[in-house]
């Protein structure tokens, strides 16, 4: 039953006070230290003699989800429904780097995306009773989705199968139906090389110093990811400026690419003291654009493997269960406690460690017994057997699952190990949507 509604409803402010910001707040918390709210948020629209600037209700973002979304408020007697109030959405849209808007008045609501330059309606609510915030609220949250998921996968240690779990990783979650992208943070490009955007095969192939310069002229041309960071320290606003950085062509793993090269250094990075923080402001760029960012980072102390334990909402920790490894598991979870806590708990939630390489020997059984005991609130996850078609998939250039099919020297091996990296995957994705639910 619709509530008659008193004329109160008809003032704005009367709507805002009453309705909108007890939603909003239910929807992204205002004393949330990483969401903010400006209200009476302006835009500037370009004529051809002047500009002028409008103001929409509410400018709201929310970090620790990667959204962010514009709110026009309208009464009992103004309305949503109409074509003045959402020509009004549609120009605060085009025009403020904003993907998503909402209408709101005591009766509805309307939720567009702005795509490919037009405007469209997503979903509608009909409010029924105005006090029952919270299924409204309910509705938006639902409507908004959880946006881009990201996820580091780091150990501060080299030659424990980072990179073989990245990538495989992202290519499980592309077989699920997701758009992937995966950050090389890494100056050996050992994720780009396998991956098949660094021009490998060619370099392989190359017949005279002529086609190899050539190779080196295209990769020094090439956008990658230091200049994906370096857009954000020039306040660059253009979504093209950040896509163009991205490789996205036809390869066996079905990813996008934020490549890496012999550029991706510490000392071409910005010089700026928030720098860290660059390649997550960036992200945001894209934040329609894909369900999952997988980062795989540089091995050691720099400063680009923080910039992806910054813009990580999820960490995972592959290590050999061997001394060396598992001793610098006690680094990775104190850089990722200390990026945690500068980021309100909103980045590098470790999720668990990775076995990696395990091949029965008793040691293996004794150090992983070691490190449940040493961190007994880190999930040990599902653990990967050494396999000798694991190191030929890379050469090979495509995903061990596909390599497993074809492996005639050891086909066992490999498909368990195919085997372990999809059950492993799974359990991620199951991990995050219950650490979702929880946390809002």
């Amino acid at each position: 039953m619709v509530i008659e509604l008193n004329e109160n409803w008809n003032n704005e402010r009367y709507v805002e006070v009453h309705l909108v910001q007890r939603v909003l707040n239910l929807v992204v918390p205002l004393n949330n230290p990483v969401s903010k709210w400006i209200p009476q948020f302006e835009i500037k629209v370009p004529y051809k003699t002047n500009v002028t600037t409008y103001r929409v209700d509410y400018f709201i973002e929310d970090n620790s989800k990667n959204i962010k979304f514009l709110v026009e408020v309208k009464t009992a007697k103004t309305r949503i429904n109409n074509a003045l109030a959402r020509q009004q959405l549609d120009t605060y849209l085009r025009y403020s780097n904003v993907k998503i808007g909402i209408l709101i008045d005591p009766f509805s609501v309307e939720i567009y995306n702005f795509k490919s330059g037009q405007t469209e309606l997503k979903s509608t609510f009909k409010i029924e009773d105005v006090a029952d915030i919270h299924s409204i609220a309910e509705f938006i949250k639902i409507s908004l989705g959880v946006k881009m998921r990201t996820i580091a996968v780091h150990n501060s240690k080299g030659g424990v199968g980072k990179t073989t779990l990245a990538i495989n990783i992202a290519y499980e979650l592309y077989k699920r139906g997701n758009k992937v992208l995966v950050v090389d943070l890494d100056d050996q490009a050992n994720a780009s090389l396998t991956i098949g955007v660094n021009k490998a095969e060619e370099m392989n192939n190359a017949s005279s110093t002529e086609e190899l310069q050539a190779i080196y002229d295209f990769l020094d041309k090439r956008l990658e990811v230091i200049d994906f960071i370096d857009f954000v320290n020039k306040h660059g606003t253009k979504d093209e400026d950040y896509k163009n950085c991205i490789t996205s062509i036809p390869n066996p793993f079905g990813v996008d690419v934020l490549p890496a090269s012999h550029k991706t250094t510490d000392e071409r990075l910005p010089s700026n003291p928030v720098v860290l923080k660059y390649l997550n402001n960036g992200l945001k760029k894209l934040e329609d654009e894909y369900k999952y960012v997988i980062f795989d980072t540089a091995p050691g102390k720099n400063r680009l493997t923080w910039c992806g334990l910054y813009a990580a909402q999820y960490l995972i920790i592959p290590s050999q269960m061997e001394y060396l490894s598992v001793y610098n598991i006690r680094e990775v979870i104190r850089t990722a406690g200390e990026v945690s806590m500068d980021s309100y708990n909103q980045r590098s939630h470790v999720l668990g460690i990775v076995p990696m390489m395990i091949d029965g020997k008793k040691l293996n059984t004794i150090v992983e017994q070691y490190v449940r005991k040493t961190y007994p609130n880190i999930p040990i996850l599902p653990a990967i057997k050494r396999a000798t078609g694991v190191g030929k998939a890379s050469n090979e250039n495509v995903p061990i699952s596909k390599f497993a099919v074809q492996d005639k020297d050891s086909p066992k091996t490999s498909a368990e190990v195919a085997n372990s990296i999809a059950l492993l995957t799974d359990e991620l994705i199951e991990m995050i949507d219950k650490f979702e639910v929880k946390n809002g």
